[in-house]
């Protein structure tokens, strides 16, 4: 992952045995605020670089701002009114599973937290070119690919990201 990030530093640590706030197990756990990003000490090769992408990425997400946020929402909507099925991970997966068409009109705290994931999860594939979990169609892969080169920055173009 040969990518540049700007900003403090993110310490990385190591445990055995994460579990998410629902008691499930889990691979890693960030903390914003504190800027840690705690891994599941069992992860290796490119599964490691695909996990701490992913929660690298939870950090791009705070510093997106509302703007770009709802693009990457309003990009999701129309992927979910298009009967789009996959994700790019299994974080957000799990969570489109669970959603209704109530969330996405409503927008919920659980469509909040799929758009997040889902982003997050399409950063790692994209940065981390991991395609392990990758269960949603060419067509709409490219969709945010050209999404990421719009508000994030080409490879060619992008000097930087910020957590």
């Amino acid at each position: 992952m040969n990518k540049q990030f700007r900003g403090r530093p993110v310490e990385v640590r190591y445990a055995a045995n994460l579990r998410d706030m629902a008691g499930n197990a889990a691979d890693a756990a960030t903390y914003i605020r504190d800027r840690v990003i705690i891994l599941d000490r069992d992860l290796a090769g490119d599964e490691h670089q695909r996990v701490l992408c992913h929660e690298l990425f939870h950090f791009v997400w705070v510093r997106l701002g509302n703007p770009r946020r709802l693009a990457w929402e309003t990009l999701l909507t129309a992927e979910w009114h298009s009967g789009a099925r996959g994700e790019t991970g299994w974080s957000a997966e799990w969570r489109k599973q669970k959603l209704s068409a109530a969330d996405v009109t409503g927008r919920t705290r659980k469509w909040r937290e799929y758009c997040c994931e889902s982003f997050c999860d399409t950063a790692a594939w994209l940065f981390a070119s991991n395609e392990s979990e990758l269960t949603l169609s060419p067509k709409w892969r490219e969709g945010r690919k050209a999404w990421f080169a719009r508000h994030i920055g080409s490879e060619e173009t992008r000097s930087g990201i910020s957590i």
